[in-house]
């Protein structure tokens, strides 16, 4: 199991970028591995999806359930099913300066390779710092235009 984090400040007041984070399926067309991004559920503040893209040149598929706190201005989300053994994190949304926006990602994953080596374990960790980072993009390109 790794963990990785990314941060991105966004010119926007934190109640706009979260709202806007919010529509993920909106945010899915600025991310060029993701295929597919399609909301199953939504009961409150818990929305269930399905994603498929290309991680490493391979098809990946999982639907996963996102808490979103409006409060809190944060969205917790874990994996429910698919590729991924593990795959959970959190967003969060604070106020940099006005109208400005600070946007903390944190993902730990697994993806429930047997015996992977150092080597291979540090690739997969720095593309998942990459997909994390390039979450943080998409949302600055919805948000900024």
């Amino acid at each position: 199991m790794a963990r990785v984090s990314a941060s991105l400040v966004i010119e926007g007041k934190v109640s706009e970028v979260y709202e806007r984070a919010k529509d993920i399926e909106r945010l899915a067309r600025f991310l060029p591995d993701l295929e597919e991004v399609r909301i199953i559920r939504r009961e409150g503040q818990e929305v269930d999806s399905f994603w498929k893209g290309r991680f490493q040149g391979r098809e990946v598929k999982w639907t996963e359930r996102d808490l979103w706190d409006d409060a809190g201005k944060q969205c917790r989300f874990f994996v429910l099913e698919g590729d991924f053994k593990k795959y959970e994190g959190v967003w969060k949304f604070e106020e940099e300066k006005e109208a400005q926006t600070r946007v903390d990602l944190e993902i730990e994953y697994d993806l429930g390779l047997p015996l992977v080596g150092a080597l291979i374990s540090a690739f997969l960790r720095k593309q998942m710092e990459e997909n994390a980072q390039a979450m943080l993009s998409a949302l600055k390109k919805s948000v900024e235009g």
